[in-house]
């Protein structure tokens, strides 16, 4: 009896269920899946099966083991690389995935009678349908985080706390060049609530004459700490002007685990802010 075998047909087979353990195992270790990484490992992994086609017996004991463990690893190498854990890790994931599924389509021969090809083909289609999902799932998340954009903020200077809620405005490029970091900008109204009278003072005196009063800074008790200093901004349709600047103590942000020390913050006149669900802007890589 003569077989006839098909290089496409097993080449697409072996593909398919390649490709689609490689995408369970990422899901399962939550790795970063690259479509072209992920094809170009299911192709290395179908194809270098193709040659023992001829030669049978050499997947068999001892040698097909190695040749089975050879082939597998570096279809994770390619796929996922060594980051995010070890490659070791990632290589018995999938070996125990292909066990299963080589277990369940062997079963599903035998009980419906369907052929390789149309086990794979109703494979790809839920592959398919699976993927498709996933990136749906993903692009519904990145459109809610793009949509808050409000956070509720507090901030802490010495023994004095205040909360209110800031606007994350991604147009706010502020840089603070003094101390290397985004600045955060708060209205005079809530940036004025946890300062000393001192304090105070020094950003009245700013905002009537347009520049900092260095006897007023120089003199003053928790300069040290809150290091007034200006910058330099701009906003479309206006020309350069200056902000004045200083240290928040410390900062977080409603939600976020990360929290802000030592954070420049530019005060803004409270006509900015008035009759809006937020007195501050915060900057994009605040968060």
């Amino acid at each position: 009896m003569q077989v006839t075998i098909y290089l496409d047909v097993v080449f697409f087979i072996n593909f398919i269920a390649d490709l689609f353990i490689l995408v369970m195992t990422g899901i399962i270790l939550k790795q970063k899946m690259k479509i072209v990484r992920l094809m170009a490992g299911a192709s290395f992994g179908a194809a270098m099966l193709l040659p023992f086609l001829m030669y049978p017996s050499c997947l068999q004991g001892i040698t097909g083991f190695v040749m089975f463990t050879i082939i597998s690893m570096g279809t994770v190498a390619i796929s996922y690389g060594r980051k995010n854990g070890s490659l070791f890790r990632k290589w018995l994931v999938l070996t125990v995935f292909l066990f299963l599924l080589g277990g369940i389509m062997n079963c599903l021969r035998c009980l419906t009678g369907m052929t390789a090809i149309r086990i794979s083909a109703w494979l790809l289609l839920f592959l398919g349908s699976g993927i498709g999902f996933f990136f749906l799932i993903f692009f519904m998340k990145k459109n809610m985080q793009r949509e808050k954009t409000l956070y509720l903020m507090k901030i802490r200077q010495g023994e004095k706390q205040v909360v209110d809620y800031v606007y994350l405005d991604t147009g706010n490029m502020l840089w603070d060049p003094l101390f290397c970091k985004p600045v955060i900008v708060l209205g005079e109204k809530l940036a004025t609530s946890f300062m000393t009278e001192e304090e105070k003072e020094i950003v009245e005196i700013y905002k009537k004459k347009g520049q900092l009063q260095y006897e007023k800074v120089l003199v003053c008790k928790s300069q040290k700490n809150v290091c007034f200093h200006e910058i330099v901004c701009q906003s479309v349709g206006n020309p350069s002007g200056k902000l004045l600047c200083f240290l928040a103590e410390e900062i977080s942000i409603h939600g976020l685990e990360k929290t802000l020390r030592r954070q420049p913050v530019a005060i803004a006149p409270s006509i900015l802010f008035e009759g809006k669900a937020y007195q501050g802007l915060l900057y994009k890589e605040c968060i």
